[in-house]
């Protein structure tokens, strides 16, 4: 099994688990990518629609892992039980909804649960909802396809406040400072700088325009800081 780039980053925080609960599994790549390569002993490949998990299923076949990985129809978390898997990816869904489905299922984790979440878009309020609410981002890292930039979190039940730096900057990635954490500000500090001035030539919405220049100031910050 070859993962994308995204997906490869996502399985590479996948490390000794007993059970992997892949939520919104679409093919079922993660599960069997990680059964194969033996960082995860069992996996259960999930889906709340029908469609994703028969192709999951074809694909678990095919790569002779039935007995390995099943597959099952859920809402999040809602048909698994209390401590029946060690680590779960949530991947390739807005934040917002991934938010809403740790809400949802984080009375059936563990303190040693591991989760891994990967957001197509709100990055920032997926770490303030994780900060406000009993987790810890223990690492976070990017990926990189074709002109996009991917991030992945690595968590676990715990505590600590993120400031709204670290909320918009990410943590655990400014302390790394890596080449492509540079090349991610500079994506933002270019997305954010066309928003401003747009707001600007507006001349509305003056509440919207000091949360964006706010928000610009925390990406050029960390991009001086990184050239410090």
């Amino acid at each position: 099994m070859i993962l994308t780039e995204r997906l490869k980053k996502v399985a590479e925080y996948v490390n000794n688990a007993r059970c992997l609960a892949d939520i919104g599994t679409d093919h079922g790549y993660v599960p069997i990518f990680c059964v194969q390569n033996g960082t995860a002993k069992t996996a259960v490949a999930s889906d709340v629609n029908t469609g994703p998990l028969k192709s999951a299923e074809k694909n678990i076949e095919k790569y002779g892992l039935s007995e390995k990985i099943s597959v099952r129809l859920s809402n999040g978390f809602e048909n698994f039980e209390n401590g029946e898997f060690d680590t779960a990816v949530i991947a390739g869904m807005g934040g917002l909804l991934i938010n809403e489905i740790v809400e949802k299922g984080k009375n059936k984790f563990s303190n040693e649960t591991r989760l891994i979440i990967q957001p197509m878009i709100a990055q920032s309020e997926v770490r303030r909802y994780l900060s406000e609410n009993g987790f810890v981002i223990e690492d976070e890292s990017l990926a990189r396809e074709g002109n996009k930039i991917y991030n992945v979190f690595l968590c676990r039940k715990g505590f600590e406040k993120l400031s709204e730096f670290d909320v918009f900057v990410g943590k655990r990635l400014f302390e790394k400072k890596d080449e492509l954490f540079k090349r991610h500000m500079d994506g933002k500090i270019f997305t954010l700088t066309k928003i401003v001035e747009g707001l600007k030539k507006a001349g509305n919405g003056a509440e919207e325009l000091e949360k964006r220049e706010a928000e610009l100031g925390y990406y050029l910050k960390a991009r001086n800081e990184c050239d410090a």
